[in-house]
């Protein structure tokens, strides 16, 4: 079966991430490491309501509290951030420039109400991989997200093109494979390095609280694109592959499950 999905950007990036603006006050989230880091999200105005633009402020700490300054860079890029909405409906993923303190300052205007998840991926100089979450409520109304109901192993249709995706089970890992085509049904042949790769490919679990970042492995063919992911439990999730064509990352969502 044939499932259609249209990805929306629904998250939108007023200003551009920014070190300059003041520091916000008002609503704050924690997001604690087991080990050495923590996150603090700040939002102001107070009250976030959707439609309306606010500023949110990331800041990366040690565990004295010292700001996060020297990073490694993966893919590309010293952070990655994932924001999620509760029910896992909305989804961007962009790469904010920490400055000189570690802190990462930006406008945003959240299209619905909701609770959001932010997970920030880094790797500190010299260190390995972290990955923080903290979250943020926004008033408003909001429709319902759909179930989330498995439908990969499977074709999938998006607005810009087909992708049939494979899930196979190792012994520690899981292999999440696309083969893309064109809406015609011919293969792609126009792919673009996307973070130093074919593509990307990031899944939550349910809840949206626990981040599965994959890893690219090579494909047998040009419009194969296969990914390595080590998940923590059975369960299902939802992922999303991220592709470059003529300069856009297009996005193709699945859900899966996971045993």
């Amino acid at each position: 079966m044939r499932h259609t999905y249209v990805f929306w950007l629904l998250l939108i990036l007023a200003c551009g991430w920014s070190t300059h603006l003041p520091a916000a006050t008002g609503y704050s989230s924690q997001g604690f490491d087991t080990g050495a880091f923590h996150l603090t999200l700040t939002a102001a105005p107070e009250v976030v309501e959707a439609g309306q633009q606010v500023e949110v402020t990331l800041q990366l700490a040690d565990a004295y509290g010292a700001p996060v300054t020297d990073f490694e860079i993966v893919r590309g890029k010293k952070v990655h951030l994932t924001i999620v909405r509760e029910g896992l409906d909305k989804f961007t993923h962009t790469f904010p420039e920490p400055g000189p303190q570690g802190t990462m300052v930006t406008g945003m205007t959240f299209p619905e109400g909701g609770t959001y998840f932010f997970h920030v991926e880094f790797t500190p100089r010299d260190g390995s991989g972290v990955t923080l979450m903290a979250e943020l409520h926004v008033e408003g109304t909001g429709s319902a997200a759909p179930p989330l109901d498995p439908y990969v192993p499977g074709m999938v249709q998006t607005s810009e093109m087909l992708a049939n995706v494979g899930v196979e089970a190792g012994l520690v890992t899981h292999r999440i494979s696309f083969v893309l085509m064109d809406l015609n049904e011919e293969p792609v042949t126009d792919l673009e390095p996307f973070l130093g790769a074919k593509g990307h490919f990031i899944a939550l679990s349910a809840d949206g609280r626990q981040y599965v970042q994959a890893e690219p492995v090579s494909g047998d063919r040009e419009n194969a694109v296969a990914f390595e992911a080590r998940f923590p439990g059975p369960g299902i999730y939802k992922g999303w592959g991220e592709f470059q064509r003529a300069g856009t990352v297009l996005v193709v969502p699945v859900v899966m499950q996971i045993d």
